[in-house]
């Protein structure tokens, strides 16, 4: 069979470009068109035929019309025309009722290109990985349970551009994009979920949130769609669990290597003395997590009392010095001293403030309280009573 230029053009472009391809619709948008004639001629010679891909509403008077979309296809006899091995099966087109013709338009793509794509390809959300497939694909349809997850999106992006500091006419080219799109979406119907006190869309067999939110979720997702990505849910979950093993294990034995070089100390939660390599001042500090700054270089995040919390090399940090022994605790008794430590009185009182007014009674004690500006004053041990025999 001989073909003119122009219908070996037509084909090439029909099978470069599954479903993309408008039949008989002049006026379609979001659609590669070919010559009235060439479209004419391909189809009486069979090599092509018109497949219903979803539907589309115009007005009329005062009513909008449903009507159906159609697409070229390849049959097999195109196919061999342009020696092209046809697909041994294809898949058959969804129901009118599924999708609908919805082209995207082109600023909406570029405002959710820079706005939105790059977190929505990895998102964990199942409806916005779902729009991402959807907008990066370019399909001019749509199914009609995706409508309303779009409408979100739209409005989201209509948002974010009123928000960014891009210059004036991006940000007017982007919220033009969305508003372009919700337009779309209010032909068939749909608007974007409330902004608030309704929750997110229901997802899957998920119950909308109150009877004002019923009807716009009326579209369920398919199951097989929910099936799917409920697994991909769980693979991202089980890779963030061995992931997190992993990163514990490791955290676990860098842990277990300082403390065996450094001492015990060096665990998180341990209460540790910094001495300063310049001055040689002391702090007491917590440690709160124990790594390697290097293959070389063990450190610690330590919150110092009274001081910053910082990252500290292990070498500069110590256990605390065990604490003496103390004795027993003699009640309502108390030891004064001066500021410099030095014993003063051992006095009664069963608050503080009881024993310090019985210490000034004392002339040495009224003294040296005179001289350093206060008493120090703490509970008496019977290791006191042994210092000071």
């Amino acid at each position: 069979m001989k073909l003119t230029d122009a219908q070996t053009k037509a084909l090439r472009l029909i099978l470069d470009n599954p479903r993309g391809v408008v039949a008989w619709l002049r006026g379609e948008t979001g659609f590669l068109k070919i010559h009235g004639n060439t479209e004419n001629r391909l189809h009486s010679l069979g090599l092509v035929e018109a497949v219903k891909i979803g539907t589309n509403t115009r007005a009329v008077g005062t009513e909008r019309v449903e009507y159906d979309i159609t697409v070229w296809t390849l049959t097999p006899a195109g196919y061999e025309a342009l020696g092209v091995e046809a697909p041994a099966a294809q898949k058959a087109p969804a129901a009118a009722e599924d999708e609908v013709l919805l082209p995207l338009p082109r600023r909406f793509r570029a405002a959710y290109e820079a706005e939105l794509a790059e977190t929505h390809a990895d998102a964990d959300s199942a409806p916005y990985r779902q729009v991402w497939q959807h907008v990066t694909s370019g399909r001019p349809t749509a199914p009609r349970w995706l409508l309303g997850h779009l409408a979100d999106v739209a409005a989201l992006v209509a948002f974010l551009a009123e928000q960014s500091e891009a210059h004036p006419n991006t940000r007017t080219a982007r919220s033009r994009g969305a508003a372009e799109l919700l337009d779309l979406l209010a032909r068939h119907g749909v608007r974007p979920w409330p902004a608030t006190g309704h929750g997110l869309r229901p997802w899957g067999a998920e119950a909308p949130h109150c009877e004002d939110c019923a009807e716009p979720a009326e579209h369920c997702v398919p199951a097989a769609v929910v099936a799917a990505e409920a697994a991909v849910d769980q693979e991202c979950a089980d890779q963030q669990a061995a992931y997190e093993a992993r990163l514990a294990a490791a955290l676990r034995m860098a842990e277990d290597e300082i403390a065996a070089e450094y001492g015990e100390h060096m665990r998180p939660g341990q209460c540790v003395v910094w001495t300063h390599p310049t001055t040689g001042t002391t702090a007491v500090g917590i440690v709160r997590s124990v790594y390697r700054r290097g293959p070389r270089k063990p450190a610690a995040d330590v919150d110092l009392v009274g001081g910053p919390s910082g990252s500290i090399p292990a070498a500069e940090l110590g256990p605390l010095p065990e604490l003496p022994d103390m004795g027993e605790l003699i009640e309502d008794q108390w030891l004064i001293t001066d500021k410099a430590g030095e014993t003063l009185a051992h006095v009664p009182g069963r608050t503080r403030e009881e024993a310090l007014a019985e210490a000034r009674k004392i002339p040495a004690v009224h003294a040296a309280a005179r001289r350093d500006g206060g008493l120090a004053s703490r509970p008496l041990w019977t290791s006191d009573l042994a210092e000071s025999s």
